[in-house]
């Protein structure tokens, strides 16, 4: 009895060895089967260059990040953009050799760029700016010839040509090298800044080279820092940054204007008037007309205009003037006229003036204004003379003489015999004034009297 227990007992325990080197053998079994596929991966690689080793269950997030670079760039240059680069995943087993997610996103991010396709305008076959679409390139020509047609007022373009060949080509470019559509009609009319140089030549200086080559002093000199006080030396190399428009454009403008016609002045004899002496009998008055022309421009600058249409909207009217014919006297007639032409405005008079005496009539007009002689006679003065500044005085060999004051200039001499009406002065404000004025004064028998008396 003893005996069958203590087998029993011992098959027991076997049963349980059994038990537990079956389950060990299974642990390690797994062990072994997750260990191996633990060591799968992707290689990851960027134009068919390794990067980075990435573990098997970081693909998924890998793959949201690389979209999310591709919705930002998007977001951020607000047009469709594609990847520059060719990325691949490739699997691998490389026990221990996986990097962290974060490693590999960063490595990403530094590495991947994005471009779009732009829409490069040519100019004679030669790339200048890249556009966002097709429209875009026709809004670029509508803008151009927009430009235009608003810079004269009352004008009508009636042609507009670009004389080069615009054309485009379609291909990827780095997103910020798309500019707008305002940015590209400015730069085809405007140009960029070119860089040349200029060799200096004996006699060249900072002025005549900014002249030559159309550029200001300041840019010249902001160009060429190595300069040092404008002094140059012949074959020193000057460095020159030029704008020039990258199109020409010739224009035909339809302009309509109003215009004056001139009227004529037409002189008519009277025998009643002395040669020196003129009087309008008619006023003129300018006519007006509307012109149409036709205006040529290239590049801004007007290079021809011809009418095409004219009407006369009012005729001028002819100024009619009495020239005399009769000879005046060169002796004193006792009879005065006024020392200006026409009109003058009479600024002080004969009399008490500032608490003292005014012995003349002031007669104001524009400087410049003819003075002519009052009566016939011979000049005794002409000459500057203190307070009455560019002084004329005549003796009308009558007990008379007159006084004219504060000229600008003088036209006769000292003992010319001048006619009456003859121009001996021209106005001005010399001597002790305050304004463009002639003093004139009559004395008789050398006493000043009222001129006025004579008027």
């Amino acid at each position: 009895m003893f005996q069958g227990k203590k087998v029993l007992q011992q098959c027991r325990r076997k049963g349980v060895l059994t038990g537990m080197l079956t389950l060990c053998a299974a642990l390690l079994l797994v062990a072994a089967v997750y260990s191996y596929h633990a060591g799968f991966g992707y290689v990851v690689t960027i134009d068919g260059a390794e990067v980075a080793f990435l573990a098997k269950s970081d693909l998924k997030e890998l793959t949201a990040f690389i979209d999310q670079l591709t919705d930002d760039a998007e977001i951020a240059f607000q047009m469709q953009v594609m990847r520059n680069e060719t990325l691949d995943f490739v699997e691998d087993r490389r026990p221990g050799e996986h990097q962290s997610i974060a490693a590999v996103k960063d490595e990403l991010r530094q590495r991947l760029s994005f471009s779009t396709y732009g829409y490069i305008l040519t100019v004679d076959g030669r790339e200048t700016v890249a556009l966002k679409s097709v429209d875009d390139y026709d809004r670029v020509l509508r803008m151009m010839k927009k430009s235009y047609a608003a810079e004269r007022e009352n004008a009508v373009l009636k042609d507009f040509v670009i004389q080069e060949e615009i054309d485009f080509i379609k291909r990827p470019v780095q997103p910020d090298e798309i500019v707008s559509v305002e940015e590209a009609a400015n730069i085809l009319l405007t140009g960029l800044p070119q860089r040349k140089t200029h060799l200096v030549a004996r006699g060249d200086s900072l002025w005549s080279i900014s002249r030559a080559h159309n550029i200001s002093m300041a840019a010249l000199e902001a160009a060429n820092p190595q300069i040092i006080n404008r002094q140059l030396k012949p074959n020193d190399e000057l460095n020159l940054v030029t704008v020039e428009p990258l199109v020409n454009v010739l224009t035909v403008e339809e302009v309509t204007v109003t215009e004056k016609i001139p009227f004529t002045t037409k002189y008519v004899k009277d025998n009643k008037l002395y040669t020196s002496q003129t009087k309008v009998l008619t006023n003129g008055k300018m006519g007006e007309k509307e012109v149409t022309y036709l205006i040529t421009v290239e590049n801004g600058q007007e290079t021809a205009r011809r009418v095409v249409k004219e009407t006369v909207l009012s005729e001028p009217v002819d100024k009619v003037v009495a020239k005399g014919t009769a000879a005046a006297p060169k002796s004193g007639t006792g009879r005065f006229i006024w020392p200006l032409a026409s009109g003058g405005t009479i600024t002080s008079t004969f009399g008490p003036r500032w608490g003292k005496m005014h012995y003349a009539v002031d007669i104001a007009a524009a400087g410049g204004t003819p003075i002519r002689a009052a009566d016939g006679g011979v000049v005794t003065t002409s000459s500057y003379r203190g307070s009455y500044g560019n002084l004329v005085v005549i003796d009308h060999g009558n007990g008379y003489s007159t006084y004219y004051a504060h000229n600008s200039r003088l036209l006769v001499k000292v003992g010319e015999r001048v006619a009456k009406g003859q121009t001996i002065a021209l106005m001005g404000s010399t001597g002790n004034s305050t304004g463009n004025h002639v003093h004139f004064e009559i004395r008789k028998h050398g006493t000043p009297i009222n001129p006025l008396q004579f008027f």
